[in-house]
């Protein structure tokens, strides 16, 4: 029926979560950062590491369910996230995503609350450098230019990795967010080459519809990689945070929704 699913169609969309598992290419470059910036944008669930890092990177990936590409060409992504506990467990929690797919965009979004948003994103590397850009609405916000060094062996098989995201069900006229949740994912992930990256220039620049990426303090150069593979995705747990007492609603409207130059003429 036109517009209206039925149960097998349900049924399929919903197991291909499943079976997904990304091939990617990945390059990043991590930096020191303070602990108090990085407390102002942790929702309460989440504690701040002792040692406090902003990771910037760029990614391509295609999505592959049971060993075949659901869709021909690929995806395009960069990020900017931090490092946060939870339950004694570190993880990575993203303030700013950007992709070039719709379809990502939204079921990121909706799905598990992703701080996805529509921009572009395009890099290239040499084997001995890399560059990067990414930017929406006509602002360039994150460019990294990075030297990249010699090739690493890599281990066989998977090493886990989790990552946190916040999610919650918004109010009508943004009148609030209802319970909120917090995800964690346990990503298994297969690394099939690797370079270190040996030093790296990263430019992050605010808009007036995502003035936050302007804000991140970067301090002294930690590691980065450059590196190829594949990752499965596998939600772990989701913890109810509806009676913790804490309002996440300006966690979740200040990494998804854009702070339009109207509003804040309406200050």
């Amino acid at each position: 029926m036109s517009y209206v699913w039925d149960d097998e169609k349900i049924r399929r969309y919903r197991s291909y979560y499943d079976a997904i598992r990304t091939h990617h290419t990945y390059t990043y470059a991590r930096y020191e950062t303070t602990r108090d910036f990085v407390r102002s944008v942790l929702p309460p669930c989440l504690e701040v590491p002792s040692a406090p890092a902003v990771t910037i990177g760029f990614m391509s990936f295609m999505e592959w369910v049971k060993g075949v590409p659901n869709r021909e060409g690929r995806d395009r992504a960069a990020i900017i996230g931090v490092n946060a506990l939870y339950g004694g467990i570190e993880g990575s929690y993203y303030l700013t995503v950007l992709e070039t797919e719709e379809v990502n965009i939204v079921t990121g979004r909706e799905f598990w609350g992703m701080p996805k948003k529509l921009g572009y994103v395009d890099f290239f590397e040499d084997g001995e450098s890399f560059h990067g850009f990414a930017g929406r609405k006509d602002h360039r916000l994150i460019e990294m230019h990075c030297t990249l060094g010699d090739n690493q062996p890599v281990s066989p098989g998977d090493e886990i990795e989790y990552y946190f995201d916040l999610r919650g069900y918004a109010g009508v006229n943004a009148s609030g967010f209802s319970q909120p949740q917090l995800v964690v994912f346990k990503n298994s992930s297969a690394t099939k080459r690797l370079q270190t990256v040996t030093g790296a220039q990263i430019s992050l620049a605010g808009s007036p519809c995502d003035p936050g990426v302007g804000t991140v303090p970067l301090g002294d150069f930690l590691d980065g990689g450059h590196l190829g593979g594949e990752t499965s995705y596998v939600i772990s747990e989701v913890v109810d945070l509806a009676r913790d007492g804490n309002d996440y609603t300006p966690y979740l409207m200040g990494r998804l929704y854009d702070d339009w130059p109207d509003v804040q003429r309406n200050r």
